[in-house]
């Protein structure tokens, strides 16, 4: 249903269907944005990739999208409260609607408030921009240094198809 939804909206905003599954959630996380920055009255992110105004949106994706390798790389789909403010995305969360509170469920017994990514595709989503951006991008890492720390298996397959759409696409427009 999330999938169905998701290629829904994005044909409804753009008049086309995406032709990735890459392009699928980057329109869904760009709806999210694009509702956040427009209730605070700032201008519509462009896209995911390029930068993002305003700058505040773009430090929410880098941020949420280390937290969320971070968290696939651990296999962790919960976070505390503290783990997002050591992050610096604990701000992130009500102002984007990309985390939501995970009411009576604490994260190692702390006890204070979970968090989660929308849906674990969002948090492969974010985690494949943290790897195309930082890990290969910025750090020059191997795909099989990302293999040994995030894994191939099944909570990890949307990761991979994502990196390779979005490194497939940085062939024809700049997105590192």
């Amino acid at each position: 249903p999330l999938l169905a939804t998701m290629v829904c909206r994005t044909y409804k905003v753009d008049g086309k269907l995406a032709s990735t599954q890459t392009e699928v959630y980057e329109s869904a996380v760009l709806a999210m944005l694009e509702q956040s920055t427009e209730k605070a009255g700032h201008p519509t992110p462009l896209s995911i990739l390029g930068e993002l105004r305003p700058l505040s949106v773009n430090l929410a994706v880098k941020r949420l999208s280390k937290l969320a390798f971070d968290g696939l790389s651990k296999h962790k789909v919960l976070f505390s409260a503290s783990e997002l403010d050591k992050a610096k995305c604990l701000d992130d969360v009500g102002h984007h609607g990309l985390l939501s509170s995970t009411p009576g469920v604490s994260v190692a017994g702390r006890g204070d408030d979970t968090f989660s990514f929308q849906h674990h595709t969002v948090l492969e989503f974010f985690a494949a921009i943290h790897a195309v951006q930082v890990c290969i991008g910025e750090e020059n890492q191997t795909a099989e240094h990302l293999m040994d720390k995030v894994g191939v298996d099944g909570d990890t397959s949307l990761f991979w198809r994502v990196v390779c759409g979005l490194l497939k696409g940085s062939s024809s427009e700049s997105v590192l």
